[in-house]
C-alpha cells in the first residue's frame, strides 16, 4: 500500500462527496451563472470540507490541476491565527492569478483566528477583488464574528449515517479486492463515530495489522474516552499515564484520542448540564493544539493528566484559611447543633458557594447541580442527583472543602456532609445559565 487509503479515496468530483446532503446542494449552486465570491463549509471533523473546497477550485476554474498551482492558497488557521497573516494575504490577494481565472484561498479551522485577524478578514469579504475566492473550513462556525458568517454563502456538513459511511468503505473494498464481510464495516461505520476519515483509518489500521476486526476495534475501545475520564475523576495520575503508555504502545493516535476525549465530554454536558466538565473541556483543547508542535506526541496529554489530577493537592492550605476566616455571622467556633436549620442553609447557599470558589471551582460547580435536603447545624444532607457528581464530592479532598466552607459561612466548626442519590431532574430554571453555556459551546 504505497498511498493510505484516505488519501487515495480522497472525493475529486462533485459527484465522489460522500455526504449526499452537500453532493446535491454545491452541485446545483455551481450551476448557477453567478458564484459566490466567500463561502463558509462548517460541519464535524472527518465529513469532507476541505476535499469539497479543493474540487470547488477545480470547478470554477475548469482546471483539473489547479491545484498544483501558486493560485490555490491553503492557509491552515489554527497556525497561521494573527493578524500579521492576513495582512500579507490582503496585501497578495490584489494580484493577478497566475493561470487561472480565480485565485482561490482555502482557510482551513477559521473559527482560530484572533479578533483582529477575522476583522481583516472581514474587510477582504466586504471588497474582494473580482479574481478571489474564499473557502473558510471550521468545526465551530459560532465562534466567527456573525459579520464574517454574513459574507459568506454557507453549506452544512452534517455528521454522515450509518449507510453513508458504509457506501465508503464498501467502495475502497470492492476496489481494493479486500475481503472483508459487510458485518465487519458496519463495526467499522459505527466505531468512527460520524468520521469518514476516521472510518477509513480503522480500516487501513485492521488491513495493515491482518487482525480480525473485532481485535482491532478492541483495541481501539481499549483506549476508550469514558474509562480515562474516570481515572481523571478519580485523580488517579498514576493510572491514567499508564492508560496513555499503553495506548501509544497499541499505536492509538495522541491527537485522535483527545478529539474522542472532547466528543466524550460534551456529550455528559449535554446531558447532565453540568458545568464542572467544561475545565476539563478547555484544558483537553489547550492540550490538543500543543500536540501539534510537540517532540512528543504524547506529552501535552501527559501534561494535561498532572494538571488536572493534581489540582486540589494544596487543599489542606486552603481549608486552614476557609476555617480562620469565616464570611459571615461573627458566632464564636464550635458545633451549630440546634442553632441553625434547612431554612438558614438555603438562605446562605449562595454565600457557601462563594466560599467554596477560590478553593476548587470544579466543587463548587458540582454543588450548583445538588439541593439541601436536612440541616441541624451540625449535619448537612445535599441531594445529589448523579452518581459519578456523588462519588467525587464523597472523595476526602472534596467532602472536607464543603464542610469547612459551610463552618466558615456559619462560624462553626466544619459541618458534616452526608449525600444521597436522588432520581436525575430535568433542567429547571436555575439551570439556564449552564443551558445557556452549553448552547454558546456546543449548538
Amino acid at each position: 500500500m504505497t498511498q493510505t487509503l484516505y488519501l487515495k479515496y480522497r472525493p475529486q468530483k462533485i459527484s465522489e462527496l460522500d455526504l449526499v446532503s452537500v453532493r446535491e446542494m454545491l452541485g446545483k449552486m455551481l450551476e448557477s451563472k453567478k458564484l459566490p465570491h466567500a463561502w463558509l463549509f462548517s460541519g464535524p471533523r472527518g465529513t469532507g470540507k476541505t476535499s469539497a473546497a479543493r474540487i470547488l477550485a477545480k470547478v470554477i476554474n475548469d482546471d483539473d490541476l489547479i491545484l498544483d498551482s501558486p493560485d490555490v492558497i491553503e492557509i491552515d488557521a489554527a497556525s497561521n491565527r494573527g493578524i500579521d497573516e492576513i495582512r500579507e494575504l490582503r496585501d497578495k490577494i490584489k494580484l493577478a492569478p497566475m493561470r487561472a481565472k480565480f485565485k482561490v484561498y482555502i482557510v482551513d479551522e477559521v473559527h482560530m483566528l484572533t479578533t483582529e485577524a477575522a476583522n481583516a478578514l472581514l474587510k477582504t469579504l466586504e471588497e474582494p477583488p473580482v479574481h478571489a475566492v474564499f473557502v473558510l473550513c471550521t468545526t465551530d462556525p459560532e465562534k466567527l464574528p456573525e459579520t464574517v458568517v454574513s459574507r459568506c454563502t454557507r453549506i452544512q456538513f452534517k455528521r454522515p449515517v450509518i449507510a453513508e459511511i458504509m457506501a465508503k468503505l464498501q467502495l475502497i473494498v470492492k476496489s481494493e479486492k479486500f475481503k472483508i464481510s459487510d458485518a465487519d464495516l458496519g463495526l467499522v461505520a459505527k466505531a468512527a463515530k460520524g468520521s469518514f476519515r476516521d472510518a477509513i483509518k480503522i480500516l487501513e489500521q485492521a488491513i495493515l495489522s491482518e487482525k480480525p476486526m473485532a481485535e482491532v476495534l478492541g483495541m481501539l475501545e481499549s483506549a476508550e474516552p469514558a474509562k480515562f475520564i474516570k481515572l481523571l475523576r478519580d485523580e488517579d495520575t498514576k493510572g491514567a499515564l499508564e492508560f496513555i503508555n499503553k495506548m501509544i504502545e497499541e499505536g492509538v493516535s495522541p491527537r485522535s484520542f483527545i478529539e474522542r476525549c472532547v466528543e466524550e465530554l460534551r456529550e455528559q454536558l449535554l446531558e447532565t448540564m453540568d458545568k464542572s466538565i467544561l475545565p476539563m473541556i478547555e484544558s483537553l483543547e489547550k492540550a490538543y493544539e500543543r500536540s501539534k508542535t510537540s517532540a512528543v506526541p504524547q506529552l501535552p496529554l501527559e501534561i494535561f493528566v498532572i494538571e488536572n489530577t493534581q489540582n486540589t493537592q494544596r487543599t489542606g492550605s486552603l481549608l486552614v484559611r476557609s476555617a480562620d476566616h469565616p464570611k459571615k455571622d461573627p458566632v464564636k467556633h464550635g458545633s451549630g447543633k440546634g442553632k441553625y436549620k434547612l431554612e438558614d442553609v438555603q438562605v446562605k447557599w449562595p454565600e457557601i458557594l462563594k466560599a467554596v470558589k477560590p478553593m476548587n471551582h470544579s466543587v463548587e460547580a458540582l454543588l450548583r447541580s445538588t439541593r439541601p435536603v436536612e440541616f441541624d447545624g451540625d449535619t448537612l444532607t445535599l441531594e445529589v442527583f448523579y452518581k459519578f457528581h456523588k462519588d467525587k464530592l464523597e472523595t476526602d479532598k472534596c467532602r472536607q472543602i464543603v464542610e469547612a466552607a459551610v463552618g466558615g459561612v456559619f462560624g462553626t466548626d466544619p459541618a458534616r456532609l452526608l449525600l444521597s442519590l436522588g432520581e436525575k431532574r430535568q433542567p429547571v430554571k436555575e439551570d439556564e445559565d449552564i443551558v445557556r453555556i452549553a448552547e454558546e459551546i456546543f449548538k
